[in-house]
């Protein structure tokens, strides 16, 4: 295994929904036969440089399911990826067991209170999607109208799971349930030399503080420290990180 970790965030970070997608856009993912998720030619392109020289391993909040959904193009099929907001480890598009045993103890005694806040929520006309997340997390999406982040300040006052908000979605994680846990366990199975990290939303802000160097979408909300960069804004996000990635890898 290389011994530098680019560990990415997916959602519109490398890759990112129709509503966003520009002519000549490559399609990587489909939902229902319907084109859904994108990437442009130089992120292709820059990307398919940037695994030549280290090992991505995605650190999404995607359940299992929609990873797989994913249609990498030829050669950067990651070996390894997390998901589930850190709960589960895919190698080769399996699970593994190992992660799973070790993170359940992170899962396990916030389960109750995932399964209470299940039931209160499902049927709740403020939500049109209220599920459980490969038994790890609770899911919900807004109805129209719906102020999410007010709606996530609601209900943190009502549970003791980590309540946060991404656009219309709100999940609601174990409070160990973190990407820079999962990153820390990637530390120590594989010991890399170095981490690199990219994200664009509150969730992955625990993630970029842990890495060694990390790219920031500019909306992000997060302290700025020494090792972060921050997007502009101008242009694509995805070209420009892996553009800095490879520019560090050239210096």
């Amino acid at each position: 295994m290389k011994d530098i970790v680019f560990a990415s965030d997916l959602d519109n970070t490398l890759l990112y929904s129709r509503s966003h997608k520009r002519e000549g856009d490559i399609c990587v993912e489909h939902i229902e036969g319907r084109a859904h998720g994108f990437m442009t030619p130089l992120t292709v392109e820059r990307l398919r440089e940037v695994v030549r020289r280290l090992c991505l391993i995605p650190v999404t909040t995607r359940s299992i399911e929609q990873y797989k959904r994913i249609e990498w193009p030829a050669g950067l099929t990651p070996e390894y990826a997390v998901t589930t907001n850190g709960a589960m480890l895919l190698h080769g598009g399996e699970a593994d067991a190992a992660w799973r045993e070790a993170h359940d103890a992170l899962i396990a005694p916030a389960r109750e209170e995932i399964a209470r806040c299940h039931a209160l929520y499902l049927g709740d006309p403020a939500f049109i999607r209220c599920r459980i997340v490969d038994d790890a997390y609770l899911f919900v999406y807004c109805a129209d109208g719906v102020d999410a982040r007010a709606m996530a300040e609601e209900c943190q006052r009502e549970t003791s799971l980590r309540v946060e908000p991404s656009g219309r979605k709100i999940y609601f994680f174990p409070q160990r349930l973190t990407k820079a846990a999962a990153l820390r366990e990637l530390r120590r199975r594989f010991s890399p030399r170095k981490v690199y990290a990219a994200g664009d939303t509150a969730i992955d802000a625990p993630l970029l503080a842990a890495a060694d160097r990390a790219f920031a979408a500019k909306t992000l909300a997060m302290e700025d420290a020494a090792h972060i960069r921050r997007h502009t804004g101008e242009g694509v996000f995805a070209e420009w990180l892996l553009g800095e990635i490879l520019r560090e890898l050239d210096g």
